[in-house]
């Protein structure tokens, strides 16, 4: 089976799908034959990346959501049911940063937004798409995680507890759909080409003290092109995933990017430096 028949006949809804990861995605999972359903809290971006896909002849549909409201999400599955009939694989990707500083220096009222988006919407969206995949019994999701899910970052209170959190959230749903078809992974991307690293960097090191770290991975040239995560995530979302359930991979293993390579048909995906604060 060639690389753009993966997927073939499958829909899939991608969060945070206006740029970098997302984005990148959107456009690998298309590629593999799927229709793509493109979610953003803005429509703009997500607007241009549909009408990409569509130049191509592929279908895909734009619809601006806020993750984190239960009503949105909701909503956003009629839409997608409506235009699709049906729903296959779900990629919570969607995710944000700040607020970056000491605990007792940043805002409630940010730091709660965070978890409501990193956390709160996985499960509204999981919530959301779990019967229809259940009824099948088939599916897949796929949650975007970080490697600050098992790290002490100075300033990332908010986002290392919200990967820690989506993490333990992916394997006890895991447990709960064991031998329904249904399979729940979780992908660490590494450390990637996007505008959350652009934040990272161009914080001052008084809020985030490992900022000239992440300089140096710009600067020296390790960031990973998005579209290496996205070809991991076409990985677990085709019939190479279909024993992954309850597993976290990471870009940063060697066999994981060999197998991903292998299977996929694709240039091997190159290794990259680690860091203990990655």
């Amino acid at each position: 089976m060639s690389f753009n028949e993966l997927l073939s006949g499958q829909v899939v809804v991608v969060t945070g799908a206006g740029r970098g990861i997302g984005r990148a995605t959107a456009l690998a999972l298309s590629e593999a034959g799927a229709a793509v359903v493109l979610v953003a809290r803005s429509g703009d971006q997500i607007t241009g990346v549909a009408d990409e896909i569509r130049q191509t002849g592929r279908p895909a549909l734009a619809i601006a959501t806020d993750v984190s409201d239960a009503t949105q999400v909701d909503h956003l599955l009629v839409l997608t049911l409506r235009a699709f009939g049906r729903v296959d694989i779900l990629v919570n990707n969607a995710a944000v940063v700040e607020p970056i500083g000491k605990v007792w220096e940043t805002s409630p009222l940010a730091w709660q937004k965070l978890m409501a988006i990193n956390v709160i919407g996985p499960y509204l969206c999981a919530r959301a798409v779990l019967p229809h995949l259940l009824e099948r019994g088939s599916g897949r999701i796929i949650n975007v995680s970080s490697g600050a899910a098992d790290k002490n970052l100075q300033g990332l209170s908010a986002y290392c507890a919200s990967k820690a959190a989506l993490e333990r959230f992916s394997g006890t749903l895991a447990a709960e759909v064991e031998g329904t078809g249904v399979v729940v992974s979780v992908l660490r991307p590494g450390i990637v080409d996007t505008d959350m690293q652009a934040v990272l960097r161009e914080t001052p090191s008084s809020r985030f003290p490992h900022s000239e770290t992440w300089q140096k991975f710009h600067r020296e040239n390790q960031l990973r092109s998005p579209r290496e995560p996205a070809l991991a995530i076409t990985w677990l979302a085709s019939r190479f995933g279909a024993d992954s359930n309850g597993q976290t991979f990471t870009i940063d293993d060697d066999a994981f990017r060999q197998r991903i390579a292998a299977d996929l048909g694709v240039p091997p995906l190159p290794p990259r430096q680690r860091n203990r604060a990655a």
